[in-house]
């Protein structure tokens, strides 16, 4: 403990130190801080577990609360130091007129918690409550019942009988080796009926007494008892919740279909952009080759497309709509490289990335080799362009397989089922 009262006080003084000189870091300052209630916690602990030192007895728990377990270190002199002894202490034992006293408070906790929600012993229409322990578990209780066909083991009341019915109860209660029966009776009584269930009561017994007639196909149900209309109506499930569920399912078949739809369109605009990729870089090839730089070359190729679209001569084609859009930030003041690489960035494919790379690298280091360039990554395009045509193909065929099977089945039932009925004739 004195140990740690010093490391303490070192790390206090270290810290108001610090403060009077008034240093930039103060990290160093907290940390002694906490160095420092780390040592007086670690001392205040220290003199609390000390008080536990030279013990010369121990408090037993009382009945009920069971074994108490205790660690120590024993010195023994020229034997053993600190040695380490694990013991049981047994909780504290009764006289035999504390037992005898405790078992007849059981007897009457017993009584009172018994009954549970029924009003008396003479009136049990309700299961029974059967505590395990009593006297906060100095007592320990277990039950027998007379009959069984009225209680279960553990009190729950099978069925109410058509009459009253007496039952003992033989309730073996145990203090520390002392024990002693207790019996008592009760009384299972059946249930007073409201006028309600009294009226259901006798329709069911109106419709239960024509299932005895025979050559009955139908059974008729009441429609008065007692000089009152009686209105039958069917019980159906509660589809409720169903419609919820289903209305639920349908929203979020909703998202799920706005999602897949989503993707399909992406996907058929990547395919387009790629068929039409080999026939931009060809027509660059082309017009770089008559003697056009990059920006009218540009320009002629969008605006080709723009004034076909505008005849209806072609569709929309994504990659020639963002080559317009590229125009059109030229015009609004958007630097002509930059431009061109936020072209790349919105055709979101790896090979109009690299066309727009091509074209910004050329742009800035001048055009010259711009049309080798081209020229291969013009075959390289068609290359592509091929292998996703056998690939597209081979996706076909793929799909073709399932009704090429539903015709081979239909085609043999019609070749098997004539034959099979003329060998049956």
């Amino acid at each position: 403990m004195y140990w740690y009262l010093t490391g303490a006080a070192i790390c206090l003084a270290a810290a108001v130190y610090r403060k009077r000189k008034a240093l930039q870091d103060k990290k160093w300052h907290y940390a002694s801080l906490i160095f420092a209630v780390g040592f007086l916690l670690a001392a205040v602990t220290a003199y609390l577990d000390g008080i536990e030192e030279n013990r010369t007895e121990i408090a037993r728990n009382q009945p009920g609360q069971g074994v108490l377990e205790k660690e120590f270190l024993v010195d023994v002199p020229g034997e053993f130091e600190d040695y380490p002894l694990k013991l049981e202490i047994a909780e504290k034992k009764l006289t035999k007129a504390q037992k005898r006293e405790c078992l007849e408070k059981a007897k009457m906790e017993l009584d009172a918690l018994i009954l549970g929600s029924n009003p008396s012993k003479d009136q049990v229409t309700e299961s029974l409550y059967l505590p395990e322990y009593l006297q906060e578990g100095a007592v320990e209780a277990t039950y027998q019942f007379s009959d069984y066909d009225i209680f279960h083991a553990d009190g729950t009341l099978w069925q109410l009988p058509q009459k009253p019915v007496l039952v003992e109860i033989t309730a073996e209660l145990v203090c520390q080796e002392e024990t002693c029966l207790y019996q008592f009776m009760v009384r299972a009584v059946p249930r007073e009926k409201s006028p309600q269930e009294q009226l259901a009561e006798k329709l069911a017994d109106l419709v239960s007494a024509q299932n005895e007639e025979e050559n009955c196909s139908h059974i008729k149900l009441p429609d008065k008892l007692e000089g009152k209309e009686v209105v039958w109506r069917q019980k159906l499930g509660n589809r409720s919740l169903m419609m919820v569920f289903l209305a639920a399912v349908a929203a979020v078949g909703i998202f799920l279909r706005e999602k897949e739809e989503n993707r399909r369109k992406r996907a058929a605009r990547d395919r387009q952009m790629m068929i039409d990729y080999a026939g931009i870089v060809g027509k660059f090839s082309l017009l770089l080759g008559a003697g056009m730089n990059i920006s009218l070359a540009w320009e002629k190729i969008a605006f080709a497309y723009q004034k076909k679209r505008g005849q209806g001569e072609i569709e929309e084609r994504h990659a020639y709509e963002e080559m317009l859009n590229t125009l059109y930030e030229i015009r609004d003041g958007v630097g002509e490289l930059q431009a061109y690489e936020n072209f790349g960035i919105r055709c979101q494919l790896g090979i109009y990335r690299k066309l727009s790379a091509l074209i910004v690298q050329n742009v800035r280091k001048g055009e010259q080799g711009m049309q080798r360039l081209l020229e291969q990554e013009e075959w390289e395009a068609y290359e592509q362009r091929k292998a996703h045509a056998k690939q597209m193909g081979e996706e076909a065929g793929t799909k073709l397989l399932l009704p090429m099977g539903i015709m081979l089945v239909i085609v043999l039932a019609i070749l098997v089922i004539p034959a099979g009925m003329t060998l049956n004739i």
